[in-house]
């Protein structure tokens, strides 16, 4: 040994790699096979939590467009934005419904999506109901001049 130098630990010694013959399956040196002399496989399973997409896209829409219908009453022209999300997110929210029939899950966020972006849809067809009876009012007092 030599002053200042750490000692070195021996290197552990493997077998040689496996060889491989064109056309047979490759096995692990050491490892046990599986009967007639097939390697075994570890077989991994992995659990996913099942998600529904449809129905949380559903509630993300419902709560941004109902956020910009009520910032138009202040501002006026989140309505552009607000009614096309309001229309998206019923389509998604009954997708989503259906599927957390099936699957068990995003049934919640699918029932408040529907919720919030019908209130929306609902309300701007009153809206515009309203905007077309007072014109159609105001139309015809004018014709009577």
């Amino acid at each position: 040994m030599q002053p200042g130098v750490p000692p070195q630990s021996p290197q552990p010694q493997y077998g040689a790699p496996p060889q491989q013959v064109i056309g047979e399956p490759a096995t692990l040196v050491g490892q046990p096979t599986a009967g007639f002399g097939a390697p075994m496989q570890q077989v991994t399973q992995v659990m996913v939590n099942p998600g529904n997409g449809s129905a949380t896209a559903s509630m993300v829409l419902g709560i941004i467009s109902m956020l910009l219908f009520l910032a138009g009453f202040l501002v006026g022209l989140t309505w552009c934005c607000s009614v096309p999300m309001s229309i998206l997110g019923v389509v998604l929210g009954h997708v989503g419904y259906s599927n957390s029939k099936m699957s068990g899950v995003g049934g919640g966020e699918a029932v408040t999506g529907l919720v919030l972006n019908w209130i929306q849809v609902l309300a701007i067809l009153a809206l515009v109901l309203i905007i077309v009876i007072f014109g159609a009012a105001m139309i015809s007092a004018l014709e009577g001049y």
